[in-house]
């Protein structure tokens, strides 16, 4: 029986010192978990953003393409009336000098019939180089928007680059913390466990044992 009681005075106080551990170990459990998952969420996102931004990336490369190409053509057509203009004005300007030199009416006539209609040409073609320029204009600002837009996606896109290996080095060292305290806790969960179903079966043996004692006793006396 004073065995029993030791027994149970031993186990009591075990049980008493693993459950501080456990609360302590549970509260370590916990916190590590939470940079374990603070750190894993983070890298998640970061590997996230930079698809997300690689995709728009690429759909603003798409875009500027695009515009690129129109601005170009609009270039292209601006440089070819300028040109049609060059020679349009040197034709003018050789229809007015013959006017000077010709003998008849009826040649004069033609000539001037010609100039006028250059002239009329000449400032079709101002008219289309004036709205060539226009256009131009238009499309080197949405280029030049498109272009600091991109450079803009490019640098977040390295800014996360970057960021990535230190965060998977601390999304590692996390996770392997994490591992250790979670054995060392359920380690620590078992024995509070093992303790408290020797602590039950000695609480339980105890009671017979006084009966027996008692029992014992009683035949002592009787004899």
């Amino acid at each position: 029986m004073v065995g029993l009681k030791n027994k149970l005075k031993q186990l009591t106080s075990q049980k008493s010192e693993i459950i501080k551990i456990r609360r302590r170990d549970e509260n370590e459990y916990k916190k590590v978990k939470s940079i374990s998952r603070k750190y894993s969420s983070s890298l998640k996102s970061t590997q996230k953003r930079i698809e997300t931004f690689k995709q728009n990336a690429d759909d603003i490369d798409e875009i500027l393409s695009h515009k690129i190409a129109q601005l170009e053509s609009v270039q292209r057509l601006k440089s070819i009336a300028q040109d049609r203009l060059n020679l349009e004005i040197q034709n003018k300007e050789q229809i007015e000098n013959e006017i000077d030199f010709v003998d008849t009416i009826e040649e004069k006539q033609g000539l001037e019939y010609r100039l006028n209609s250059i002239i009329s040409t000449i400032d079709e073609i101002k008219n289309e180089i004036k709205q060539r320029v226009s256009m131009e204009s238009f499309f080197s600002q949405a280029v030049s928007e498109i272009e600091k837009k991109k450079n803009s996606v490019t640098k977040t896109i390295k800014k996360n680059v970057k960021s990535k290996p230190e965060l998977t080095k601390l999304a590692k060292s996390a996770q392997e913390k994490f591992d250790s305290v979670s054995k060392k806790f359920e380690s620590v969960k078992k024995r509070e466990l093992s303790i408290s179903a020797q602590l039950s079966k000695i609480k339980s043996v105890i009671p017979k044992a006084k009966s027996k004692t008692r029992k014992v006793k009683a035949k002592s006396k009787t004899r």
